[in-house]
C-alpha cells in the first residue's frame, strides 16, 4: 500500500513564520492540505483584518493629528493662523482710521477677515481662505505703503510683517503635514490596505491644498 504523502508549507516572513509554527503543531489528520490550507488562511485573515486594520488606524489617527498637533515650543498650524489673523486685524483697524483709506481695498480686507474667522478647521477649506486674506491684506498694505506719515508707516509695518511671518511659518509647518499625507494615502494605496481601509473606517486626509 502507497504511504499517503503529506505536503510540507514553507513560510516566509514574520507573520507567515508564526502560521508555520501554528501549522507544525497541529494534529497529524489537520495538516493535509485541505485542513492545513484553511486554518493558515483563517490566521492570516485575522492577521491581516485584525492587526494590520488596527495599524492602518493608527496611522490614519496620528496623521490626521498632525494638523493640529501642538510641538514642543506649544505651538501649532492653529496657533500661527491666530498670529497671523491677528496681525491681519490690526492692520485693516489702523488702515480703517486713515482719512483716505482705500475703500475697495480695505472692503476686500474685511471680507476676507470675516470669511476666515467663519471657516472651520478643515486643512483644504482653511487654505482657500489663507489664499485669499493673504492676497487681500498684501494688496490692503501695497495700496497704503509709503502714503501715510512716518509713525503711521511704522505701526502698518509692523503688523503687516507680523502677518507675514506668521504666513512663512504656516507654509513650512503645512508642507510637512503635507508630506505626512502623502505618506499616508501611499501606504492605503497599496494591498491589503486598499481593501482593509472601509472596514475600520479609514478614509481620505485633507491636505492644506486647493482641491
Amino acid at each position: 500500500m502507497q504511504l499517503e504523502q503529506q505536503e510540507t508549507f514553507t513560510i516566509h516572513g514574520p507573520q507567515l513564520e508564526v502560521l508555520g509554527e501554528v501549522e507544525s503543531k497541529l494534529p497529524a489528520p489537520a495538516k493535509k492540505r485541505s485542513t492545513a490550507s484553511v486554518v493558515l488562511v483563517a490566521l492570516a485573515l485575522v492577521s491581516v483584518f485584525g492587526i494590520g486594520g488596527a495599524k492602518l488606524k493608527g496611522k490614519y489617527n496620528d496623521t490626521a493629528k498632525l494638523y493640529t498637533a501642538i510641538d514642543k515650543y506649544n505651538n501649532s498650524i492653529q496657533t500661527d493662523f491666530g498670529t497671523q489673523v491677528d496681525a491681519a486685524a490690526n492692520l485693516i483697524k489702523q488702515v480703517g482710521y486713515l482719512e483716505d483709506a482705500p475703500t475697495e481695498a480695505l472692503q476686500d480686507a474685511r471680507v476676507a477677515l470675516e470669511v476666515w474667522n467663519n471657516t472651520a478647521a478643515d486643512p483644504a477649506a482653511q487654505y482657500n481662505a489663507n489664499r485669499d486674506l493673504y492676497n487681500a491684506v498684501d494688496a490692503l498694505y501695497a495700496a497704503v505703503n509709503n502714503k501715510v506719515d512716518a509713525s503711521t508707516q511704522q505701526a502698518i509695518n509692523n503688523q503687516y510683517n507680523a502677518f507675514v511671518s506668521a504666513q512663512a511659518t504656516i507654509e513650512r509647518a503645512a508642507a510637512a503635514y503635507n508630506q505626512s499625507v502623502e505618506s499616508y494615502e501611499t501606504t492605503t494605496a497599496q494591498f491589503p490596505a486598499n481593501v482593509i481601509s472601509g472596514i475600520w473606517g479609514v478614509r481620505e486626509i485633507s491636505r492644506f491644498a486647493p482641491q
